[in-house]
């Protein structure tokens, strides 16, 4: 997979992602992996699908499940990375785990769920969930699905119960590498490793304030939103920027670097409310936009959040008779052929 992605980079090829594609969607008729809202526009299935250990546990579906369109994504030849929107393990009783637990970073819990903590044993019983998981995802010869591993993401804000605010850059990094070492001592051998605080990025020293190291991490990457946008602000000169610095800090570690979260997020605060792109008054030209500076980038991929709603969605959609007023300007976007759908890879595993 690491191979597959350089492979792409040495091209000038980057692979467009979707968070949650092969499941969840506005116009998908299909929940097994085989459908999405991108190969609804485009014919062709996402290069990178995102999945989130929330699937586990009932908030965004059931593990059984996921296993599946897991599966059938890797028979698409589509990429995944898993990410995980830990519950705060200080909520609930010993064996109850919160699906999602947002903004709640009460608790402690970064700290009580190292070794010699109260919560140690609650959190384990949670890593070997993703043990379970990762073992279960197998290709049609047998073999593990090889999946880029997103934990403790946009670890640089306070919205997490791992973010700046409850633990030091010291604590942070003891507890990436006590997952990482956790799962390696159950047998995983599939995960590699992504390093991914929020953007944008301004210097190299803070980005690596919290980095868990070189002989862990395999990529790096920015999450990285355009909020309420306006003809006259900065974001696309912040993105070109950052993705300079990211590019430069990747090639030094020998790093793979990644657009690990992206989207247009409207945040309409009237009487109706959209978390990524509005229904109308878009940006028209925002797509392309965006790949004017992605494309001058050597990086992996970028990755679209998911399609949950018509209210919540970062692609645009089909859906019946219903059409998006961003699909053209996403189609054209797709378009430009250094953009890759899948598939990526053959059923040998081969790069296409």
């Amino acid at each position: 997979m690491l191979d597959i992605l350089r492979s792409n980079m040495d091209r000038s090829c980057v692979l467009l992602g979707h968070q949650n594609a092969g499941h969840i969607g506005v116009g998908i008729t299909k929940h097994d992996g085989t459908e999405s809202d991108v190969s609804i526009l485009t014919g062709r299935m996402p290069a990178v699908v995102g999945i989130d250990t929330l699937s586990f546990l009932g908030y965004e579906g059931r593990m059984t499940d996921l296993i599946k369109i897991v599966k059938n994504l890797n028979k698409e030849g589509v990429i995944i990375t898993l990410s995980s929107h830990m519950p705060n393990f200080s909520l609930g009783g010993p064996d109850t785990y919160y699906d999602y637990s947002p903004n709640n970073t009460s608790g402690e819990c970064g700290r009580r769920i190292m070794p010699g903590g109260d919560l140690n044993a609650k959190y384990t019983g949670f890593l070997d969930m993703i043990a379970d998981f990762a073992g279960s995802c197998i290709d049609i010869s047998g073999n593990p699905v090889p999946m880029i591993f997103r934990p403790f993401h946009e670890c640089n804000g306070d919205w997490f119960w791992w973010g700046r605010s409850c633990l030091t850059d010291e604590e942070y990094v003891a507890l990436f590498r006590y997952t990482a070492e956790y799962l390696k001592d159950k047998g995983v051998t599939n995960l590699s490793y992504c390093y991914s605080p929020n953007g944008p990025l301004t210097d190299e020293e803070s980005f690596m304030s919290r980095y868990p190291g070189d002989d862990l991490i395999d990529l790096i990457g920015i999450d990285f939103y355009h909020d309420k946008p306006e003809s006259d602000d900065e974001f696309f000169g912040l993105l070109d920027d950052s993705l300079t610095k990211l590019c430069d800090i990747a090639q030094k570690h020998g790093l793979i670097p990644a657009l690990t979260e992206i989207g247009l997020r409207t945040l309409d605060s009237g009487i109706d409310y959209y978390e990524g792109l509005a229904p109308s008054g878009n940006p028209p030209a925002w797509f392309t936009d965006l790949g004017e500076v992605v494309l001058k980038h050597k990086i992996a991929y970028m990755l679209f959040w998911a399609n949950f709603s018509d209210i919540q969605h970062w692609i645009p959609y089909v859906r019946g008779n219903e059409r998006h007023e961003m699909c053209d300007n996403f189609l054209k976007f797709v378009s430009e052929e250094r953009i890759r759908l899948a598939p990526v890879f053959d059923n040998c595993g081969q790069m296409i």
